[in-house]
């Protein structure tokens, strides 16, 4: 979607639209808790620090703190603005203590280790405030905090290029990344003619309404994950504790999670064992600005009888798990199989919960009873319900996209997804070809180099053929390869795990 000036225009007139800017062009750091809900920066003390500063908890606001010492500083260009950031990231802020002894002079830092670049990470929404009070040519507000997958979601629909998102064990540059989005939405903001206010208002009211739409409820799951909470005393338990079948938070998951999977909670020691049952909102994101990175939404709560370690341990099935013999150790977001998803339940029926209630994985049969004769049957009857499984809908795709070859000759790939249909500059980014029957090795690399050939025109990543006899999928790794292949017949693609594994290859 391009930036369409008519409809911002009418906007940025509206009732809404001016209330908005104008939030944006006269807030102060004051006024954050009120208007923002960014409230009070606390900052645990201990030894000297508790004798220095008189407390075991300091209290300060913290957008103001760093407007009032970045507007000290001058700020000509971009090269000026990386010295300011630079030096807020590497020697910290100075604060003012004064008692009824003496003046003394301390700094906050976050710069000087992992810690405090945690830290940084953890204040990115009051740090940014900050900076944009003080020099807002050059930063504004990063509220986005846990929901960066919203942020992407934005960018993506109004072409706003990002970088790369940071690895996890990458501080320097995940706390470097909020510059870096800066200047992204700076060359954005100039193009299209925005204040610094309205590219606010842009942000944060505009293009949400256009683009953040609320679904109609979740989809079917497709997966099974265990994560787990309540590390050390985080106040996990309490949460969990406290939840209602409303209750929605984000949690470290499992970077394959899609919308809709199935989540059981695992409570670690002391408690160890089975909390709940939720479900993902989101799916799995990397978020720079979350300490864990892999990042889920989850919602939906069932609480349920608690299904020990001891139990899994002793179970037939589950003692076989290698994430149970690991006892659970490493990230959140261990995958389960449905078979051993269904043996919790079991143990849960067995403890007297009525597990009718609880969230289960429909099995998806895609072979027909009827014959197929003809590829149009195996289009109609196999390809598109198999499509409809993993996510798309009739409008995702164009069937028999018309591709420019050379020398004038004219191709139709049989169905063609996220597609630029421009003469002679078509794109896509995934494409399948169907056929009837699939018997031989002559028969499949015919077909592969047929897909390979509109495939290396479209510039896309992936690409499949699928027959009768299954679906075997490509994928683009430094070119593709007739060896590299992930081939399943129907029946093995009727499994809920191996849906899961084609959907996180080709899924919408």
């Amino acid at each position: 979607m391009l930036f369409n000036a008519y409809i911002w225009g009418l906007y940025a007139q509206s009732e809404q639209g001016r209330a908005t800017i104008s939030k944006f062009a006269t807030i102060v750091s004051t006024q954050l808790e009120e208007q923002f809900g960014l409230g009070e920066y606390y900052w645990q003390t201990s030894g000297d620090d508790e004798q220095f500063w008189g407390a075991n908890e300091l209290r300060f606001n913290l957008s103001g703190i760093i407007e009032a010492f970045a507007s000290q500083h001058e700020i000509r260009d971009w090269e000026s603005a990386k010295l300011l950031y630079d030096e807020l990231l590497e020697s910290g802020i100075p604060l003012l203590h004064t008692n009824a002894a003496a003046v003394e002079l301390g700094f906050l830092c976050w710069g000087r280790g992992n810690e405090g670049e945690t830290d940084w990470i953890r204040s990115i929404e009051e740090m940014s405030f900050g900076l944009y009070l003080a020099h807002p040519e050059y930063f504004l507000p990063y509220l986005f905090q846990n929901k960066f997958y919203q942020f992407q979601k934005l960018c993506e629909t109004f072409n706003i290029p990002l970088p790369p998102v940071p690895g996890k064990r990458d501080m320097k540059r995940r706390t470097g990344y909020y510059f870096q989005i800066n200047q992204a939405l700076h060359e954005f903001r100039q193009l299209h003619g925005l204040s610094n206010a309205e590219m606010c208002a842009f942000l944060y009211d505009f293009a949400p309404n256009v683009v953040l739409k609320q679904d109609d409820g979740l989809p079917e799951p497709s997966k099974v994950w265990l994560i787990t909470g309540g590390t050390g005393s985080n106040g996990d338990f309490e949460f969990l504790d406290a939840t209602t079948t409303n209750s929605t938070h984000h949690w470290q998951g499992n970077i394959d999670t899609r919308r809709g999977d199935i989540l059981l909670m695992y409570c670690v020691s002391p408690r160890s064992y089975i909390h709940s049952i939720w479900r993902a909102t989101t799916d799995g994101f990397h978020d720079p600005f979350f300490f864990y990175h892999s990042t889920i939404w989850i919602s939906s709560p069932l609480k349920t009888v608690p299904v020990t370690f001891k139990e899994m341990k002793e179970h037939p099935l589950l003692s076989q798990k290698g994430a149970v013999r690991a006892h659970f150790q490493g990230p959140s977001g261990k995958a389960f199989t449905v078979q051993e998803y269904q043996a919790v339940l079991e143990i849960m029926a067995s403890k007297g919960q009525d597990i009718s209630q609880l969230p289960t994985i429909r099995q998806t049969t895609f072979f027909p009873d009827a014959e197929l004769v003809s590829e149009r049957d195996v289009e109609l009857k196999l390809i598109e319900p198999f499509l409809s499984s993993i996510g798309y809908s009739e409008t995702d795709w164009i069937r028999q996209m018309p591709v420019s070859m050379g020398r004038g000759e004219r191709n139709y790939p049989d169905y063609v997804f996220g597609a630029h249909t421009k003469k002679g500059e078509e794109k896509a980014q995934m494409l399948l070809e169907s056929k009837f029957r699939i018997r031989t090795r002559r028969e499949l690399t015919d077909a592969y180099c047929q897909a390979k050939s509109y495939a290396l025109r479209l510039q896309a990543r992936i690409m499949a053929v699928a027959a009768v006899e299954g679906i075997w999928i490509y994928k683009d790794k430094n070119g593709f390869s007739m060896d590299k292949v992930l081939y399943r017949d129907w029946k093995e693609v009727e499994s809920p795990d191996v849906l899961h594994e084609i959907r996180k290859l080709m899924g919408r």
